[in-house]
């Protein structure tokens, strides 16, 4: 079969990754009618050889081209053009299409091969569950349950159980406020954005977000029918003259910031550095989400206010979660701020779900009262601390010296900062066909542009796992410095967190 238009140029001119390209070239082919409906794609092995690039690399490509709904892979026939879909049936909102739309076409990241085994993964941002007290957990669900007299707990609260908001209070009290009616429950801290987004935003507005940032809030404000207005920020930290510009314009209605433990550098804004957003902030009217998703991970440094305690208009809330501190599957967390927000949040709250799980909150009120969660934490934060200082040493002394690991505070990431020009992708892209896993720093950008930076989660390796893995890693980083650069790419669809 002869190619309907020219294979994109793979020679290194682009940016871009050689899947996306290649996915990019299809893409326009069949939105273009290049590649009409109903007509077979070249095959992988064609594309394969007339691109000079690996069969893994096109199966990718046409996967994501799958994934969006734009082809449809048969045995027997190959790969079908299906069209460009408006949604999945009529009548779909459009918050739905939006939605699904950010879902199927989320950036693709650096996959393992089915035959190559995983000698480290970098990639998942979630606490490791080999070191969870599940004894003591269990021991608070048996307490829950014979409290209950062995009565389940019907509906509660929408603000959330009472006792656990005043538990919560008094542990991250800021500024002397120990006040349980700051407090909201929340299912998760994508919950609590969510509801910050609800009452802060319509369609139609704009939130003016620091970038790179969470992955995942490009599909909820596009699902809100929001744009995103980027801040410039150099390794967490906002650019201020960025965030004036960002806050004058009239369609910004909130401003989405993570000042302590960034994701993905692990930035922490010190004291002087979260005034100094607070001016330029405070001489607007536009209300501020403040993520907190690793406020329990701090292994070194003291404590710093919050941004809703130094707010003088009552404006900034914070999102803060179990998740990253327990595990993911709780899917507990809460929102800090002034009882006049919480009010209108909470009755949204009320009629979208009624109250997160009365019972579940219950364990985790007990878990917490029994000291078992102190006790994880701070071992938890030792081993945090271990590996952190551990992986720095590595990079240190094994990278090219151009390379940069940010010291975080705390947190569960590390971020390495490359010099102008390296091609951080090829480096995720050839350590995954080794069996090390690594996000590169694309992924937290809303437009998918090339970065210079990697994220590597320590959360679920220990010292020996990090040594082989940034062995490998290190080595890669050298070839790319050399100009050598390593094979086609291994992508595939996860989630990013």
């Amino acid at each position: 079969m002869a190619f309907p238009s020219p294979v994109p140029d793979l020679t290194g001119t682009s940016q871009l990754p050689v899947v996306e390209q290649m996915a990019a070239h299809f893409r326009d082919g069949i939105r273009d009618g290049t590649y009409p409906v109903g007509e077979r794609l070249p095959t992988i092995r064609e594309v394969a050889e007339r691109a000079g690039v690996t069969r893994n690399a096109v199966q990718l490509a046409y996967r994501q081209l799958a994934a969006e709904g734009l082809v449809e892979s048969t045995v027997g026939r190959g790969t079908i053009v299906a069209g460009e879909p408006s949604g999945r049936g009529p009548g779909l909102s459009r918050s739905a299409r939006a939605a699904w739309r950010a879902m199927r076409t989320a950036p693709l990241l650096p996959s393992v091969p089915d035959d190559v085994p995983v000698i480290a993964d970098f990639a998942g941002l979630q606490p490791d569950d080999g070191m969870f007290p599940t004894d003591r957990f269990r021991a608070a669900l048996d307490e829950t349950l014979a409290s209950s007299g062995g009565r389940l707990p019907g509906y509660g609260d929408p603000a959330g159980n009472r006792a656990l908001r005043e538990a919560l209070a008094a542990r991250h009290a800021q500024a002397g406020r120990a006040d349980p009616e700051r407090i909201l429950i929340t299912t998760g801290a994508q919950q609590g954005i969510d509801l910050v987004l609800r009452t802060f935003t319509e369609p139609g507005d704009a939130v003016a977000v620091a970038v790179p940032t969470y992955p995942q809030l490009f599909g909820s404000l596009a699902a809100h029918g929001l744009d995103l207005v980027p801040v410039e920020a150099k390794d967490g930290v906002a650019d201020m003259r960025s965030l004036r510009a960002a806050l004058a314009r009239k369609d910004v209605r909130l401003l989405y910031v993570m000042p302590t433990f960034h994701n993905p550098t692990g930035a922490t804004l010190d004291l002087a550095q979260r005034r100094a957003l607070l001016d330029v902030v405070s001489a607007t009217d536009v209300p501020v989400i403040e993520d907190e998703y690793e406020c329990e991970l701090r292994f070194e440094g003291d404590e710093l206010p919050a941004l809703s305690s130094l707010d003088p208009r009552g404006l900034t809330v914070t999102v803060r979660s179990f998740s990253k501190g327990m595990f993911p599957g709780v899917r507990l967390g809460w929102v800090e701020g002034s009882p006049a927000v919480l009010g209108p949040m909470t009755a949204l709250k009320r009629y979208s779900d009624l109250e997160s799980s009365p019972f579940l909150q219950d364990v985790i009120g007990q878990f917490l009262r029994s000291g078992a969660m102190d006790e994880y934490l701070a071992e938890l934060r030792l081993a945090l601390r271990e590996r952190h200082e551990h992986a720095r040493d590595l990079v240190d002394r094994t990278f090219p010296a151009d390379v940069r690991a940010i010291a975080p505070e705390g947190g569960l990431a590390l971020w390495l900062a490359f010099p102008p020009g390296a091609q951080v992708d090829r480096i995720a892209d050839a350590a995954a066909a080794e069996g090390v896993l690594v996000t590169p720093g694309r992924a937290f950008d809303p437009a998918g542009r090339p970065s210079r930076g990697l994220r590597l989660s320590l959360s679920r390796v220990d010292v020996d796992t990090i040594s082989r893995g940034l062995s490998i890693l290190a080595r890669h980083a050298h070839a790319e410095a050399a100009g050598a650069a390593s094979g086609g790419p291994t992508s595939s669809p996860l989630p990013i967190l």
